[in-house]
């Protein structure tokens, strides 16, 4: 998915206009930009000391249900505190999501388990014992994987009135998910919970999962299940919740960090979103456990404590503080799945509840800090505001005096309800524009045109972000082409265009942690060599084969419609046809690019006379999918770098398109990256020592095919579609069956001196 670009100085014009239209509700921003200074006043987590810092933002890193993360450089700090230096660089995390999308739909699963608004994000307490719960994992750590940095550290919490939301300090760590490692023995990996990771070909995968599977195993012996479901492999998106820090190369087992102690979203039996969550809601059940999130076990915490003693010892009151913290959090919720009953007959329970919606209301703004405090004291009150959910514009009315402020001078002042009009449409384009739903041009002219942009919310802005962009802005589509073709076209014809994207890639990849220093200094010491460059070139025409398969289909399919539609078909039955033919042509395993592709180098054989260079690029160029990594899969044996390198940067980008599932570090990158790497080079040494045998079985069963095509059935040759069938089937056997036994196999079995780093491994 390609990264959008925008403009911060066009984001900060947006800012500056809302604040300009001196408005009486105060301004709310989704999300802070790089060079932005962060002014918070905090509390570290033990012991409790208050102390305030200037936080520049370095980087915004992303953000997820959780809440959003940035890369922080502490600036000015007042008072003295060990764990805080000015100067040094600090991961800061705000409870609350970045994109609207993701903040409805948390807040709402939040809402159904636990009938209150996030808690990490409103709660003190809440946000307290989350980073508490850190703190001690990070000493049960210590003692487990015998290293204090098997955990990050947690330093402090704060409460941001600019966004509404409590947020934290911990350490940020420099490291990376894992490294996506060239594996020919890939059985190995199911012995993964004995076997020594040095003793196996992925031994960052092994050692991650290894160390993963104790963190799991610590945790519930804490009384953390819930919690240990941010580590349970089998989630398929937990991976990237623990890292291996920079400069522990040497040993796969050093330097692995969990870093992550903050669930997203809640685990519902009737919603899971995992493979993991099966077992884990039928664990929860048996706990008596129906909606789950963090709820821990104090009694057994509290015994994991006494029994470690040597290791809390050191920290008193610590472990009084965490339970407490847990104590209030959990009953400033109605909660009724785990409070049941209880709120008919404890006066207590209700009244730690009021106080905790009432605290919760009132950091998200939606009711003034007094009223607040006065409805946290008046039962009948409360009932009443409550009662008013389901009109939230009258609970909002009734709480909030500058709400009410705003919505009367809406009405009595004069130019204020202009005002206000430009002011949200600022607010709201700042969203649109940073999500790529307008150009900066675009976007200017709505902040100019606000009645236009009013007309387009309620429009078009409720639709998926691509589209919006796409029916507003037509020209769009015409300028990615153009770049495209650009692209391509330098990239074939500038060596020094070829040479630079390739260093940029490979200097990212060494960031990524995907290439290793010596890997990534040798690559650019050969970068002009001609094989690479030879490679590069051949790159380019695959670049451009990319949207052959898609512009066929979509004109064979309009072919097909414009027919059926002309032989007095309806539109259904010919949108139906017309969508089964966009699929056909995405399931067949060769397609209209494909052939293209695999066309290009079998002429490159032909022009250079040149076989051995092409035998492996050549019959997996014609495969669909697989042959964008043709030509990583021929290098292996020359560049295994950065043959590596490249075929595990495409099946990654392929792959992270995927929502939630295909997270950078998550087990489906992983799982790509061995499909299309990992997995043909283990079959290629196999065949290696078969070819002849596998390919003339091959061979047999495709002519097999074809004979039972046309004599086992009752073909009527005067049907063109009979024909067309005949023509397609006979062109597929020839190119997947044939020519692989006719055309490459004397290749393969061609003898020529070669250097000595092969044998049979021809993939």
């Amino acid at each position: 998915m390609a990264k959008v670009v925008y403009s911060r100085e066009l984001c900060g014009e947006l800012l500056e206009a809302r604040k300009k239209a001196a408005l009486s509700l105060s301004f709310q921003p989704a999300r802070y930009e790089d060079g932005d200074v962060l002014s918070i006043d905090f509390t570290t987590v033990w012991p409790e000391i208050e102390g305030h810092g200037q936080f520049l933002i370095q980087k915004f890193v992303g953000g997820g249900f959780a809440g959003q993360v940035y890369r922080c450089e502490l600036k000015e700090l007042t008072g003295d505190f060990p764990e805080l230096r000015p100067g040094g660089i600090y991961g800061v995390k705000i409870m609350i999501p970045p994109t609207g999308f993701s903040r409805i739909f948390r807040d709402i699963l939040y809402w159904l388990g636990f009938q209150t608004p996030f808690s990490a994000q409103v709660n003190r307490s809440a946000c307290r014992a989350g980073l508490l719960w850190q703190k001690v994992s990070r000493l049960a750590g210590a003692k487990t994987f015998g290293r204090a940095d098997a955990v990050a550290d947690a330093y402090a919490t704060f409460y941001d009135a600019t966004i509404g939301a409590y947020g934290e300090i911990r350490e940020w760590v420099e490291g990376r998910t894992w490294r996506l490692e060239p594996d020919l023995n890939l059985r190995t990996r199911r012995k993964w919970r004995t076997i020594d990771p040095r003793e196996t070909g992925s031994p960052e995968f092994i050692a991650k999962r290894q160390f993963m599977s104790r963190f799991v195993g610590m945790l519930h012996d804490m009384g953390a299940p819930e919690l240990a479901r941010q580590y349970e492999w089998s989630t398929l998106k937990s991976q990237p919740n623990a890292l291996k820090r920079h400069g522990f190369d040497h040993d796969p087992e050093a330097g692995l960090c969990a870093v992550d102690f903050r669930a997203g979203l809640v685990l519902m039996p009737w919603l899971p979103m995992s493979p993991a969550d099966f077992p884990l809601i039928f664990a929860g059940l048996r706990r008596g456990s129906l909606v789950q999130f963090d709820r821990p076990d104090l009694k057994k915490f509290r015994a994991f404590a006494d029994t470690h003693a040597d290791v809390f010892g050191a920290h008193p009151g610590m472990v009084d503080a965490l339970c407490t913290y847990e104590t209030a959090y959990r009953r400033s919720m109605p909660d009724v799945t785990h409070q049941g009953l209880r709120l008919l007959w404890d006066g207590g329970l209700r009244r730690d509840v009021r106080h905790g919606l009432c605290q919760a209301y009132a950091a998200k703004g939606l009711i003034d800090d007094d009223f607040a405090c006065r409805l946290a004291e008046q039962p009948m009150r409360f009932t009443l505001f409550q009662a008013l959910i389901v009109a939230p514009f009258l609970r909002k009315l009734w709480g909030c005096t500058a709400y009410r402020e705003h919505r009367r001078r809406q009405f009595r002042e004069k130019g204020y309800l202009a005002r206000s009009l430009r002011g949200g449409a600022a607010t709201r384009l700042v969203g649109w524009h940073r999500s790529g739903r307008t150009s900066e041009a675009r976007t200017r002219y709505l902040q100019a045109h606000t009645g236009l942009f009013w007309l387009q919310r309620f429009t078009l802005g409720l639709l998926p972000g691509g589209l919006h962009h796409v029916i507003a802005e037509p020209g769009c589509v015409w300028a990615w082409f153009r770049g495209g073709i650009q692209f391509i076209l330098n990239f074939y014809r500038d060596p020094d265009f070829r040479e630079k994207w390739l260093a940029d890639m490979v200097q990212s990849g060494y960031k990524d942690g995907m290439l290793d220093e010596g890997e990534r200094d040798e690559i650019l010491t050969r970068i002009k060599d001609p094989y690479i460059v030879k490679y590069l070139k051949s790159l380019a025409v695959h670049f451009a084969t990319l949207p052959v398969t898609q512009i066929v289909s979509v004109i064979t399919g309009g072919i097909v419609v414009a027919w059926m539609l002309s032989t007095g078909k309806s539109w259904q039955s010919a949108t139906v046809t017309f969508a089964a033919i966009l699929v056909a042509f995405q399931l067949t395993p060769i397609s209209p690019g494909s052939i293209c592709r695999g066309l290009y180098v079998v002429y490159l054989m032909i022009k250079e006379r040149n076989y051995r260079d092409y035998l492996i690029a050549a019959p997996i160029s014609f495969v669909k999918y697989l042959g964008y990594l043709a030509f990583p899969f021929q290098m292996v044996t020359t560049y295994p770098a950065l043959s590596r390198f490249m075929a595990s940067r495409t099946a990654t980008d392929m792959v992270h398109a995927i929502p939630v599932f295909g997270e950078k570090g998550a087990l489906l990158e992983h799982w790509v990256f061995d499909m299309s790497y990992n997995v043909p080079r283990v079959f290629g040494r196999w065949a290696g020592k078969r070819v002849k045998g596998l390919l003339d079985g091959w061979l047999l069963i495709g002519l097999l095919i074809l004979v039972g095509f046309f004599w086992g059935t009752d073909l009527d040759w005067a049907d063109k579609l009979v024909i067309k069938k005949a023509v397609n089937l006979s062109m597929a056997v020839l190119v997947l069956f044939v020519l692989p036994r006719v055309l490459f196999y004397p290749v393969l079995s061609r003898k020529k001196a070669r250097p000595a780093d092969s044998s049979h491994d021809v993939s």
